[in-house]
């Protein structure tokens, strides 16, 4: 253990961390996040570096974990935004054909995220790969070979995810 991070994170992070900024300057590009590529991924480390508990037995298991916490993290900014402006203009959330709409308000990010949580209740692998899809925004052969599957098996998974969330979206607006 290396400054309280344990060594498979630390060697994970090491190995991913080009990807993850490549991945988090996609995403932030769909975000109105005042947060910057660099920050976004810096965040994600410090967020797990206490954790001694993770183990990761593939890249795919890190990209995993990698878009679950970065959607956590895109969520609390989204909250303290909303603390601070709670009158924003609701627009209705689309998806659009591989993710979340570029023009998400706060509220929004937190409808998506309540609809991410209510699919992982019902199908974990649903909720990976619309992580990974919209929240990290790999594609289809990335999220194929990070979950050990087949691209047309993702491409099913995200249809179906695709329809949960948009059926939950519009319920709630």
């Amino acid at each position: 253990m290396l400054n309280g991070v344990s060594d498979d994170l630390a060697r994970a992070f090491e190995a991913a961390y080009p990807e993850l900024l490549r991945l988090a300057r996609s995403r932030l590009r769909q975000e109105q996040a005042p947060i910057s590529t660099r920050t976004l991924a810096h965040e994600l480390y410090l967020g797990l570096q206490h954790r001694t508990d993770l183990r990761f037995g593939s890249r795919g298991e890190f990209l995993a974990y990698a878009g679950k916490a970065m959607r956590h993290l895109l969520v609390d900014l989204a909250r303290e935004r909303l603390a601070q402006k709670r009158d924003a203009d609701l627009l209705p959330l689309t998806l659009g054909q591989d993710v979340a709409d570029d023009s998400a308000t706060p509220d929004q990010v937190l409808m998506l995220n309540q609809a991410l949580e209510q699919l992982g209740r019902i199908d974990p692998r649903l909720l990976q790969v619309a992580e990974m899809r919209a929240v990290l925004g790999l594609e289809v052969p990335e999220v194929a070979v990070a979950l050990g599957v087949s691209e047309p098996t993702v491409k099913r998974d995200w249809q179906r995810a695709r329809a949960f969330l948009y059926d939950a979206l519009g319920r709630a607006s």
